[in-house]
């Protein structure tokens, strides 16, 4: 009889914690190189947490941003979307005579999806950058809470940007002091301990986005350890170093909460590493800023608990798949018209949803090769690669199977069957993104 009622007592755990929604951590670095955690390859920076992470879930090797700058990327990952669809094909900035997007308010978000879900919250901790005021505030875009800053780049200590502290939390400014990864760390682990609902967890850093300004025993550590590394490169790794061991401190949150095996983690970067600012991409062509490879290939982890099983993957997949596939993990529907593709499947066992994806990459800004403020595209289906990487280049393929590194470039005139077909993918989504403004209309 006692087996019978601990046999019961065990299903009716095991039912409870089987039916009980998954919580969503979504880390973000800033500017990150393909090259520069130690689980992608490197050898002068050591990431034991961030690869701990990887080691119990899936390692993207073929993972892409949908532009090679920061906002653009981030409204994909928000909306599912390719960024000039939502009004941000370029970097959203203060100055509005430099500023290349004006994330469209009527746009819908994941976060907006998760709330839609009555027992979810949403939250966003860390960096913003798609919009300093209304109507695209954090709070105004689906965040219940956000404490964090608003606008790109920032001092590290002093959190002055354009001579204004863009530091909120929710719509108050505030003045904290320490370094911001550190920061972020604290009022992530602060929500983790006070939220009592499933959550949907957006934690940017901003590390190791420049200024290189690493808590002096990081820098001091790279240095003794690394013989000969450059300065920029010590300080450089000292940041990253220093936000994976802050990682760390969020996952041991997670264990101690008993959260860590119900919730989806998700790291990445927004895009390619800088390269000027001490980044590695790896064997691959090109920077931030680029359409190349080193500028939108990135590092990407999907950990969950068992649903998960380690793997090392090759298959192509874009930041625009990480709104459908949340949301099909929660069994929420989406009548949106998406860019991405539900990627849940393949996390869970396999399944591959599309073999034949198109995924666009774009940029609008700042070249000093061409007339500032043009726009130029990537198109990537089928393992071929159709580009240009300023609007004043002529556009060619890339056999990616065969080119992954990009060192050949095919004339597309050698093409001419496969140039019509791409060019015609292009011209529909030019089309389709010329009705979406990318300048605040709003104002004067």
């Amino acid at each position: 009889m006692k087996a019978l009622l601990i046999g019961i007592f065990l299903m009716m755990s095991w039912g409870t914690y089987a039916q009980k929604k998954p919580n969503f951590l979504i880390i973000v670095a800033d500017d990150l190189g393909y090259g520069d955690l130690s689980c992608y390859g490197a050898k002068d920076i050591k990431t034991p947490n961030i690869d701990q992470l990887a080691s119990e879930g899936a390692l993207f090797t073929n993972f892409h941003t949908t532009s090679s700058v920061c906002s653009p990327s981030r409204a994909s990952m928000y909306t599912g979307k390719y960024p000039d669809l939502v009004g941000v094909p370029g970097v959203v900035r203060v100055n509005q005579s430099n500023s290349f997007g004006f994330f469209a308010p009527q746009g819908k978000t994941i976060m907006n999806v998760f709330k839609e879900q009555s027992d979810y919250t949403t939250a966003l901790i860390g960096k913003w950058h798609l919009g300093h005021a209304s109507p695209n505030l954090p709070n105004e875009r689906g965040f219940d809470f956000f404490q964090g800053w608003l606008v790109g780049m920032t001092d590290y200590y002093k959190h002055v940007r354009y001579n204004e502290n863009w530091m909120r939390k929710n719509d108050q400014k505030i003045e904290p002091e320490g370094h911001c990864t550190d920061l972020f760390t604290d009022w992530t682990l602060k929500y983790l301990d006070q939220n009592n609902q499933p959550f949907c967890l957006f934690l940017t850093y901003t590390a190791p986005h420049s200024p290189l300004q690493p808590p002096a025993e990081y820098y001091d550590k790279v240095i003794a350890r690394e013989k000969g590394i450059s300065e920029k490169r010590a300080k450089y790794a000292g940041l990253v170093e220093h936000m994976d061991d802050q990682i760390a401190r969020v996952v041991q949150k997670l264990k101690e909460n008993g959260q860590l095996d119900n919730t989806v983690i998700m790291f990445l970067s927004d895009n390619g590493g800088a390269e000027n600012h001490g980044a590695d991409n790896g064997v691959f062509k090109g920077q931030k800023g680029d359409l190349y490879e080193g500028g939108t290939r990135v590092p990407f982890i999907v950990r969950w608990g068992k649903n998960i099983k380690p793997q090392k993957t090759d298959m192509y997949m874009s930041v625009t798949d990480i709104f459908p596939t949340m949301a099909s993990i929660i069994g929420a529907e989406v009548v949106e018209d998406l860019s991405g593709i539900d990627q849940k499947n393949y996390l869970l066992n396999g399944e591959v949803a599309k073999e034949d994806r198109v995924d666009i990459g774009v940029r609008r800004g700042n070249r000093s090769d061409c007339v500032d403020g043009t726009i130029f595209y990537s198109v990537q289906k089928n393992g071929w690669k159709y580009m240009q990487n300023s609007a004043c280049q002529p556009y060619v393929f890339y056999n990616m199977s065969k080119d992954k590194e990009e060192m050949h470039p095919i004339p597309a005139s050698d093409l001419p069957k496969k140039k019509k077909n791409f060019d015609k993918i292009l011209r529909k989504h030019i089309v389709n993104s010329g009705g979406v403004s990318w300048q605040n209309l709003l104002t004067d």
